[in-house]
Order: C-alpha cells, then structure tokens, then sequence
C-alpha cells in the first residue's frame, strides 16, 4: 500500500485532478473529513476539490514520515506529514497531518475514508 500512496501524490503533482480522485472508492460510503467538514460519497469529494484546486494551480504535494500498518489482508492506514507549495494566487504554502483508510479490493488499493484537516 504504501507504493500504491505514493503514486496517488505523483498525480496530484501533474495537476490532473480526474488521474488523482482514481485513488478514492468510487462509493457513495467514501469519506472525507476535513477541517470543520464531513463530504459524503465520491462525487462530492470529487466536487470539494475541484472547487477547492483549479487545474494547474494544485501546487505540489509532499509527504514525510508515512507510515502505513495493515489492518488485515485488505484494509491498512496510512498517516504522514504532508506539505502543498503553492504560488501565492493559489493560496501559499499549507501543511499538516493525515490519516487514511485504505482498502483493497479485486481494483486494487482505494481511499475509503480520509481525514485531512
């Protein structure tokens, strides 16, 4: 899993928001958490980011420091740092922390519940 979490970041670097949300479940029960927000289901978290990064200004991701522990033969967790560079009109520079759960099925490896505040 954790190759599978490191090629996601690849993406998001490329800018290509669509290649990025492959490595999310595609089910109505995916989560995300962020900060003071709960967005429910695939499509909604596809919309919390495109309303969030515009193509071309996601900036780049970096993670330090990840961790992933197996909770099974089909589940694990993830947790790292992350930091996002980005140009000033994009927002500047953010980091902090995240968790992710992870499961893997006959499609391979997906995000099913991410929390990133």
């Amino acid at each position: 899993a954790t190759d599978v979490t490191r090629s996601w970041f690849d993406t998001w670097n490329r800018s290509d928001l669509d290649t990025f949300m492959a490595c999310y479940e595609d089910s109505p029960q995916t989560t995300y958490v962020g900060a003071g927000t709960i967005v429910r289901g695939f499509a909604a978290i596809r919309t919390h980011y495109a309303a969030r990064y515009r193509p071309g200004e996601m900036g780049a991701l970096s993670t330090s420091e990840l961790q992933v522990r197996r909770l099974g033969s089909d589940y694990a967790v993830a947790i790292a740092r992350w930091h996002l560079a980005r140009s000033a009109s994009a927002g500047g520079n953010v980091s902090g922390l995240f968790t992710l759960v992870l499961h893997r099925s006959r499609a391979g490896w997906h995000i099913i519940t991410d929390h990133t505040p």
